[in-house]
This record gives structure tokens, C-alpha cells and sequence, in this order.
């Protein structure tokens, strides 16, 4: 039973490490896509508030991530083969959420002018975004990297997919309350891809949000390296 309970917190361990790893390959990878988001975003902005700027990016990539959201989860609608499709798509969705979370965080950063050459701080930084966020810590626990992306695999993850399957069944529910004619046919589906969009516009909103309040722990960058 002891040998039980270390060999799965050993595999625990290592998909966290991995789980830390894709974090910093994202930032890596989308270190120039968020610079590009920034530009834009300062050069619309035409001297307005950092703060409002911000606001409008969050919005702007909280609405991209939702509608994506809703295309990643359309096979889900086929009935049966739908059911398979739609949670083997689930790693797929949290991919693509993440990708938009450390992108915007990255983005933000800029907008402020923050400092990310140190990417062992701003690593540190996007997971303690991401464990705010989805309830893993708060800014007060002060908890490490490696124990949020525990917490993240062990406990997210699953929950994922037993959401996903609530949501299969509901639909199903919802096809036998509900009289099948041509367009009720269309409620279940609506609110399978609704519920989707819905989560990841708030994720992405309340990624943002936390992003700004940490902010000011992030040392501003020198003149050279801001460009500004």
C-alpha cells in the first residue's frame, strides 16, 4: 500500500515537472505573438491608460478564446461517436486555454512595461496566475510552482472530463424533456457549445484580472529593453 501510495506520487511529480515544462514552453513560444499584441494595443490606444488598454485585450482575447472553444468542442454534437470525440478534445481545449492564458499574462506585462527577460520569474509568475485562477491557490498561500502544477494535474484535469461527461448527459436529459422538433433539436447542442465558450471567456477574463493585480510584483524594465 506505501509502495502504492509513492509510485503515484512519483507519477504525480513527473506530469507536473511536464506540466511546468509546457508553461515554459509556451512563454518561449509566444513571447513575440504577445510583443505584437502589445504594439497593437499601445499604438490603438493613442495614450490612453495602461489600465484601459489592458481591458481591451483581455476582452478582445476572452472573446477569440471562446469562440475557439466552441469550434474545438463542435464534434461533440454528432450523437455516440460525439460522446468519445468530445472528451478525447478535452486535452485539446485545455491546450489552447492555456496557450491564450500565458500569452495574455505575457501580453499585459508588456502593455505595463514589466520586466519578462527573467523567465524564471515570469514562469513563477504565469503559474501563480494560473493557481489563482483556477482555485489551486490565492495570493496569500504563496505556494510554489511545482505544487500548483500538482494540484493542477491531480485535481483539474479529472474534473475536466467528469465535466465534460455532465455535460453529455444533460443533453441527453434535455432531448427527452424537451419535445424533438426541428429546431429543439438545436437546444442541447446550444447549450453544450454555449457552456464551453462561457468557461473559457471567464478563464481567460479572470486570467487577466489576476495578471493585473499581481502586476506590481513584476520590476518594471529598464528604457532599452521596453523600447518606450
Amino acid at each position: 500500500m506505501a509502495d502504492d501510495g509513492r509510485a503515484g506520487s512519483e507519477m504525480l511529480d513527473a506530469l507536473g515537472d511536464r506540466f511546468l515544462l509546457l508553461v515554459g514552453s509556451l512563454i518561449s513560444g509566444n513571447l513575440k505573438r504577445a510583443a505584437v499584441l502589445a504594439e497593437e494595443a499601445l499604438r490603438h490606444g493613442d495614450g490612453s491608460h495602461p489600465g484601459i488598454m489592458s481591458q481591451t485585450l483581455i476582452e478582445e482575447m476572452a472573446q477569440a478564446q471562446a469562440l475557439k472553444n466552441s469550434l474545438i468542442n463542435l464534434p461533440s454534437v454528432v450523437p455516440g461517436l460525439g460522446t468519445i470525440v468530445s472528451l478525447s478534445l478535452v486535452g485539446v481545449e485545455n491546450f489552447y486555454l492555456l496557450d491564450q492564458s500565458v500569452t495574455l499574462v505575457l501580453a499585459l506585462c508588456l502593455i505595463h512595461g514589466k520586466d519578462i527577460e527573467d523567465r524564471a520569474a515570469i514562469e513563477d509568475f504565469t503559474m501563480r496566475v494560473i493557481g489563482e485562477v483556477f482555485g489551486i491557490t490565492n495570493r496569500e498561500m504563496g505556494e510554489d510552482s511545482r505544487s500548483i502544477t500538482r494540484e493542477y494535474v491531480s485535481r483539474l484535469l479529472p474534473m475536466k472530463y467528469f465535466s465534460r461527461g455532465l455535460d453529455r448527459g444533460m443533453r441527453r436529459v434535455l432531448r427527452r424533456l424537451v419535445p424533438m422538433r426541428s429546431r429543439s433539436r438545436l437546444l442541447p447542442v446550444g447549450i453544450g457549445l454555449g457552456s464551453s465558450a462561457v468557461s473559457a471567456y471567464d478563464t481567460i477574463v479572470n486570467v487577466g484580472q489576476a495578471t493585473l493585480r499581481r502586476l506590481p510584483r513584476i520590476p518594471d524594465a529598464s528604457p532599452a529593453a521596453s523600447g518606450r
